[in-house]
């Protein structure tokens, strides 16, 4: 009796409309809930990371030509899902991984909508059609879009993984081999110096900049943080004040008795900017006179207080003391009702410049941070 050969396992199944676009094994859990259907219109990546800062894309199929969304499909869940041989791996070099990241393969599924959408425009209707001549053509044609020499060998070896993966497919398109993988990619990269690898050539920033950043960043978070957060604090309390507030004839009363001065001696009313335009500052108002918001709608309307907010706009000070010193004065005269969202945004950036540059910070940390920050800001907006 004959033995059943080993089956290979670097060869993919041919999915069904209902496979997850994610295989199960390769799927992070905290973003399992996001996985999509071979399918679907649009193809969520997240499931691939469990990294909270990085950004999420997808794979929206409208985007790509009609002629080769099924094909592109099929090369896409081959990607996400499939390995190249080690073998594969082992004749292209370092440079070549088995499996990529998500980041990576969205990248690479840019590049393979580019080749299609070039295809299309040359009347090519399948990768089968996209052989070897043609392949050298769209060498040239990124060779002459004038990316940098890693960009367009990025380009090429996207190209080359397309092709790789087609051999591993549960249905093969046909796609040629791409030249520059036979015969060599020097002839289709710019002249310039490589820049794969290497040390990184951004230029650092100068001390001159550095030093006094780090030094104001600390005395923000040392000496000024006080107020801006007992500030912050304060106007959330009138907010919430102000939405809870319920028409009471004492809430009445302290409203008559906060403007019968204002108007009496034409003197400026708390206003608000908002797009480009004066308002009468409600919440701020209702806040510290306990009046309800229809008490305070009612007497602006009586009193023309819109209106002449927008004439005579002013200040919406706290009644909170400022604490920090600058040279031995306070570093301002009052804390504002609209000014402390955009105190708590620089507060927050001084903190980060501080942590990022004192505790050597990694990138996908600082991004971390950062999305946070992003996040809480526009909640509490």
């Amino acid at each position: 009796m004959t033995a059943a050969p080993d089956l290979d396992p670097y060869l993919l199944p041919l999915p069904t409309p209902g496979t997850p676009v994610i295989l199960p094994h390769l799927v992070v859990s905290m973003h399992a809930h996001l996985n999509g259907r071979y399918a679907d219109p649009v193809w969520p990546l997240a499931p691939l990371t469990g990294n909270p800062s990085a950004v999420k894309p997808r794979i929206r199929w409208e985007r790509w030509p009609e002629t080769f969304r099924d094909e592109m499909r099929l090369a896409a869940w081959n990607l996400i899902n499939g390995q190249l041989r080690p073998t594969f791996l082992q004749e292209h070099g370092s440079r070549m991984r088995g499996r990529l990241s998500m980041s990576h393969i969205y990248g690479t599924l840019t590049n393979w909508r580019n080749l299609a959408e070039w295809l299309e425009e040359r009347g090519i209707r399948s990768l089968a059609g996209c052989d070897i001549a043609v392949l050298h053509d769209y060498g040239q044609h990124v060779l002459g879009a004038r990316h940098s020499r890693s960009r367009t060998f990025q380009i090429l070896m996207s190209l080359t993984r397309l092709w790789a993966f087609d051999q591993l497919s549960g249905r093969p398109n046909g796609i040629g081999r791409p030249p520059w993988d036979e015969l060599g990619v020097d002839s289709y990269l710019p002249s310039e110096a490589s820049s794969h690898g290497g040390e990184n050539a951004t230029e650092p920033i100068a001390e001159q900049t550095m030093g006094p950043l780090l030094i104001w960043a600390m005395r923000m978070v040392d000496d000024l943080s006080g107020g801006i957060l007992a500030a912050w604090a304060e106007r959330q309390r009138l907010i919430e004040a102000a939405s809870a507030a319920t028409s009471t004839p004492a809430g009445r009363a302290a409203l008559e008795t906060y403007f019968h001065p204002l108007i009496a001696s034409q003197a400026p009313i708390p206003a608000i900017s908002l797009k480009g335009q004066i308002f009468l500052a409600r919440t701020y108002i209702g806040g510290i006179t306990g009046a309800s918001c229809g008490q305070v709608r009612m007497i602006s309307n009586r009193e023309g207080l819109t209106a002449a907010a927008a004439q005579r706009p002013g200040p919406c000070p706290l009644d909170v003391p400022v604490t920090g010193r600058i040279a031995g004065k306070p570093w301002r005269v009052s804390f504002d009702f609209n000014e402390v969202p955009a105190l708590m945004r620089h507060l927050g950036t001084a903190a980060f410049i501080v942590c990022a540059y004192l505790t050597g910070m990694r990138p996908q940390e600082k991004r971390a941070i950062l999305h946070r920050m992003q996040h809480s800001a526009g909640r509490n907006n």
